[in-house]
């Protein structure tokens, strides 16, 4: 083999590979899944101590649910996470809010 031959059989062996936009597709789908898991793992959920009991708040689908010793209560009726005992006791409620309302007064001149 001659020199000639031997740069382009490396040539030819070099454009083999997957093209350039499958290329850019895996790794924007790679970024994608690292970014949700990293998401699902630190943010998706807030926690909330409110007079010695913890509540877990889902940011996605606001559902708010008790935690004690590690499990999370999530029964249908503690979406407003409410409690109280017997009805005659102190009630918890925990809210979460994403409204960036702004409120404005105006002071009217007193009239003499």
């Amino acid at each position: 083999m001659n020199a000639v031959s031997r740069f382009d059989a490396s040539r030819t062996r070099r454009g083999r590979g997957l093209p350039k936009h499958l290329l850019w597709a895996i790794y924007g789908a790679s970024t994608f899944i690292v970014v949700a898991l990293i998401f699902q793992l630190f943010f998706r959920y807030e926690y909330i101590q409110n007079q010695g009991t913890l509540w877990r708040v889902d940011r996605l689908t606001q559902q708010t649910c008790q935690v004690n010793i590690g499990q999370a209560d999530c029964n249908p009726g503690s979406d407003s996470a409410s409690t109280s005992s017997g009805g005659a006791g102190p009630s918890t409620s925990t809210s979460t809010s994403t409204s960036l309302s702004t409120s404005t007064s105006l002071k009217l001149p007193k009239r003499h």
